[in-house]
This record gives C-alpha cells, sequence and structure tokens, in this order.
C-alpha cells in the first residue's frame, strides 16, 4: 500500500519517477564524473523518499551533458561496459532499483 505522495508499486505493476534533470555543460572527464556521482546520489536519494520507485528514468544529455567541441566530446566518451555504468549500476543496486541514463 503506497503512502500519500510515493510512488505505488505492487507485483504486477512497476514505479516509475521520471527525473526532470538540468542538461549540463561539462568539458572534462573530472567533471563527467562529478555529475555522474551527483545522479547515483539522486538515485539512492530518490528511491529513499519514494520507496515505492522501482525505475527512475533520467533525460537524454544528463549524464554526458551537451558537448558543441568535437574533442571535448571525444575525449570525455566512456566505454560500456565500463566506470560510468559500474557506478550507475552500484547506485541502483544499493537503491534497491533500475535506472535508464
Amino acid at each position: 500500500m503506497s503512502r500519500h505522495g510515493d510512488i505505488s508499486s505492487s507485483p504486477d505493476t512497476v514505479g516509475v519517477c521520471v527525473f526532470q534533470y538540468p542538461m549540463p555543460r561539462l568539458h572534462t572527464n573530472e567533471e563527467v564524473f562529478e555529475n555522474a556521482k551527483k545522479i547515483c546520489d539522486i538515485v539512492k536519494g530518490t528511491k529513499m523518499g519514494l520507496p515505492g520507485m522501482d525505475l527512475i528514468v533520467f533525460p537524454e544529455y544528463s549524464t554526458m551533458g551537451i558537448m558543441y567541441d568535437r574533442d571535448e566530446m571525444f575525449d570525455t566518451a566512456c566505454a560500456i561496459p565500463g566506470p560510468l555504468t559500474d557506478m550507475f549500476g552500484e547506485a541502483c543496486k544499493e537503491a534497491g532499483g533500475w535506472g535508464v541514463f
């Protein structure tokens, strides 16, 4: 049974949260990883506040940001699977949910 303000979840439904995240402007790998850490904290915090949430969805560009410089884009590209996907996987495991990043 859900509480007021919670996302409902049951054996035959999925509680979904579509998170509105501002599109960052990132330039370095360090900034990308710092942003990923913020997203991981949001995943865990949102699950804590909305325990019925099974799935959290972030908008496009939320992870890597939008880049207009070709060199920056290639310099900050990530491998899949890799360190960033590992971070997101661990955050979802800790929170007990799933994510789309």
